[in-house]
């Protein structure tokens, strides 16, 4: 029984962000190791998320909007300018082009 909770639990897509195109973030020792997604209890803080960004190569990191762990951002990468979707729980992340 718990083991099927557990796979069904795990097939459920997470939020918006679908797995195909969500990307882990950066991470320090301290945390999972990177792809990993481990129920996690602590949300990440704000500036935990903008230095986690930073270290994946984004630059200029404005926060937009923040709804529960949902966090949506703009920032530049390699000059580009984009719009982040960053789950704070997670610590799982999507990009698309700012328009």
């Amino acid at each position: 029984m718990i083991k099927t909770v557990l796979l069904v639990a795990a097939a459920i897509p997470l939020g918006l962000i679908s797995r195909a195109e969500a990307r882990p973030l950066a991470e320090p020792p301290s945390w999972e190791a990177p792809g990993m997604v481990a129920a996690v209890d602590e949300m990440l803080s704000e500036p935990e998320l903008r230095q986690a960004l930073t270290a994946a190569g984004y630059d200029g990191i404005h926060t937009i909007s923040a709804d529960g762990d949902m966090y949506e951002m703009s920032a530049q990468k390699d000059g580009t300018p984009v719009l982040l979707r960053v789950n704070a729980r997670t610590r799982r992340y999507s990009e698309r082009p700012a328009d």
